[in-house]
């Protein structure tokens, strides 16, 4: 089923591109940016998020933000700012508008990027609210069988506390060069270990922990989607952040590494910049 995105702004010309683009992944409809249509349509389409494309942070679209997130119409719709530069950082100052949205985007984004974002943003969403009801169970519990668990949560935290600061990348790639450019480049801030196969990267899994891979999705024997899958299907590498390399471009093998939902992707040649960003959003 696809989400619901409700679509407004000061810019009609990206709103329609938006809506014609990502068609394959969400149900868009379109409203102007009058209160009483904005109210109107989360009335009658309940959105599953709100998206606003707004030019300047003195539009008059985002003071109703906070309104909107008052009204009985708002059912806890996600609310995206699609911003150009400037506009996101006059709105970093701006505290109140910051609280208001749910996430900022700024622009120029691609619309798989963009796509991608949203898309992680219901995905957290979920795992959210999955690990309240399991909070709720446990709160539920006896009161014996809860004392058991908060020993067994600081001995678990105190094992973590031990573990060295820096966290660890696994990087998979069939390609040797690569494996030690990437190994060359993330090894002043990361411990990197470099695997040939997602044969061999399984089976240091089974006694490594990581704490994100760098899998390349063009490889002979094993596929990165082959490998990813086996990763996403064992529960205790399923929470691991999986970005993807790949040298093919086309529109077509994008939207079959996106179908897949990984953290992110890159391009080869990686672009060493864009590389270090990825990162260090995913793990600090």
């Amino acid at each position: 089923m696809k989400y619901k995105i409700l679509v407004s702004g000061n810019n009609p010309s990206l709103i329609m591109d938006f809506i014609q683009q990502t068609e394959a992944f969400f149900e868009s409809l379109s409203t102007t940016p009058c209160w009483r249509d904005i109210v109107g349509h989360f009335e009658l389409f309940n959105p599953d998020a709100y998206v606003c494309f707004v030019n300047s942070e003195h539009s008059s679209i985002l003071p109703q933000i906070s309104e909107l997130k008052k009204d009985k119409a708002y059912n806890g719709a996600g609310i995206f700012l699609i911003c150009d530069a400037k506009t996101c950082d006059e709105l970093a100052k701006k505290p109140l508008f910051m609280a208001d949205a749910d996430i900022i985007i700024r622009r120029p984004i691609s619309v798989d990027n963009l796509v991608l974002r949203i898309t992680r943003h219901f995905d957290e969403k979920k795992e959210a609210q999955v690990q309240e009801e399991v909070r709720k169970a446990a709160s539920e519990a006896n009161a014996a069988t809860v004392i058991a668990n908060e020993k067994e949560e600081e001995k678990a935290a105190a094992v973590i506390a031990e573990k060295p600061e820096r966290k660890h990348i696994l990087v998979i790639d069939d390609d040797r060069i690569i494996l030690k450019m990437l190994k060359t480049a993330l090894s002043d801030n990361y411990d990197v270990t470099a695997m040939v196969s997602g044969v061999s990267a399984e089976k240091f899994l089974e006694s490594q922990d990581v704490d994100l891979i760098i899998l390349d999705y063009e490889m002979p024997v094993e596929t990165g989607a082959e490998v990813f899958r086996k990763i996403k299907r064992n529960p205790k590498l399923s929470h691991i952040p999986v970005c993807f390399l790949t040298g093919i471009s086309e529109r077509g093998k994008i939207m079959e590494v996106m179908a897949l939902k990984p953290h992110g992707y890159l391009l080869k040649p990686i672009d060493m910049d864009k590389l270090f960003s990825m990162v260090t959003n995913l793990i600090g």
